[in-house]
C-alpha cells in the first residue's frame, strides 16, 4: 500500500512524472485498440536498477531534501491513511 501511495504522489508532480514515466511508458487505448507501452519491451536481462549501488558518502542535493520534506508533509497530511500509525 505504501508504494502505491508514493507512486500516486509522485505522478502528481509533472516534472517527476516525466522523468519516472515518460509518455509511452504505459499501455493506453486509442480508437478501441490497446497500444502497448514501452515497459513491455524491457527484458529481465536489461534491468539494472535492482543491482547493488556503490556505497559512498554524499550530501543530498537541496532538491532531494525538498522532495523528502514534501513527501513527509503529504504522508502526515492529505495523503495520510487512517491505519498508517497502527503498523508503526
Amino acid at each position: 500500500m505504501t508504494i502505491a501511495c508514493l507512486h500516486n504522489f509522485l505522478r502528481r508532480i509533472p516534472d517527476w512524472a516525466a522523468i519516472c514515466t515518460p509518455p509511452g511508458t504505459f499501455d493506453y487505448e486509442e480508437n478501441g485498440r490497446v497500444i502497448e507501452g514501452s515497459w513491455r519491451a524491457t527484458s529481465n536481462e536489461n534491468i539494472t536498477s535492482l543491482f547493488p549501488i556503490r556505497k559512498i558518502a554524499r550530501k543530498p542535493p537541496l532538491k532531494v531534501k525538498e522532495i523528502r520534506e514534501e513527501l513527509a508533509a503529504y504522508s502526515l497530511g492529505g495523503g495520510r491513511i487512517e491505519w498508517q500509525n497502527d503498523c508503526a
